[in-house]
């Protein structure tokens, strides 16, 4: 479904690619977390796969075309089918629950409804659905930044669920977390994979969550794809070469 073909970041000013010469594929159905540390490549190859980052070399491509030959428009869908949850939870703060909820429509409507923050009622219907959905027990009116972390994080995961997305991806959606938040937010992801039976694609600092969610680990080293197996073969010979050396 989705598949790197050879793909290089190099940005403005700087000598070394954030990532280098990546090749890898991933399918539906796969929960897959990304390992490294903090410059190694991860966010970089997270923002590759929706077109958020462009390519210096290589080729993304999503069902066997490539990002950089698609059409504004075509474009635009494989943004419509990407839900992308970030660390800081990229809220309004001043918005609503539902009102940030509902800006997962963003790319489905026009921009004069965006914004006059014209919904329908079905939009609303499902805003609130979503709602449920992460199990968050707070008022849909309620403003986000009276909120709490996890509740900010679930209610970014409502917005990308709304969206009706084929892949997850995810930018350190629990670092700034507390562990029992973190672990309840990463149950509930693993549990709306299922059920949606997506892609999901996820940055992760934590590598005890990693080994115990994910279905296949890739590792990022330097810009270098160093690693990419099951979480069993994860031991502690490949920790010491990835995070001590």
């Amino acid at each position: 479904m989705i598949k790197f073909e050879n793909v290089s970041v190099l940005y403005p000013g700087t000598e070394e690619p954030a990532i280098k010469n990546v090749s890898i594929g991933f399918e539906q159905g796969e929960f897959v977390c990304v390992l490294g540390r903090s410059g190694a490549g991860k966010s970089t190859f997270i923002r590759c796969i929706n077109g958020l980052q462009p390519v210096s070399e290589g080729n993304v491509k999503w069902d066997g075309k490539s990002l950089s030959e698609m059409t504004p428009k075509e474009n635009l869908e494989i943004r419509r089918k990407t839900g992308m949850i970030f660390q800081h939870f990229n809220l309004i703060p001043r918005m609503s629950v539902v009102q940030n909820i509902l800006t997962g429509l963003f790319g489905y409507k026009k921009s004069y409804e965006n914004l006059l923050g014209l919904f329908n009622p079905n939009e609303r219907k499902s805003a609130l659905e979503a709602i449920k959905q992460v199990e968050l027990t707070v008022e849909p009116t309620r403003r986000v930044e009276n909120l709490s972390g996890g509740q900010k994080q679930r209610v970014a995961i409502a917005r990308a669920l709304i969206q009706n997305p084929k892949v997850f991806l995810g930018d350190e959606p629990v670092a700034s977390l507390d562990p029992g938040t973190a672990e309840r937010i990463f149950t509930l992801l693993k549990e709306t994979h299922i059920e949606r039976n997506l892609v999901s694609i996820i940055n992760v600092h934590d590598v005890v969550l990693a080994k115990k969610y994910a279905t296949r680990i890739i590792a990022f080293k330097k810009g270098n794809l160093v690693f990419d197996d099951t979480p069993d073969k994860f031991d502690e010979k490949v920790y010491s070469e990835i995070y001590n050396h």
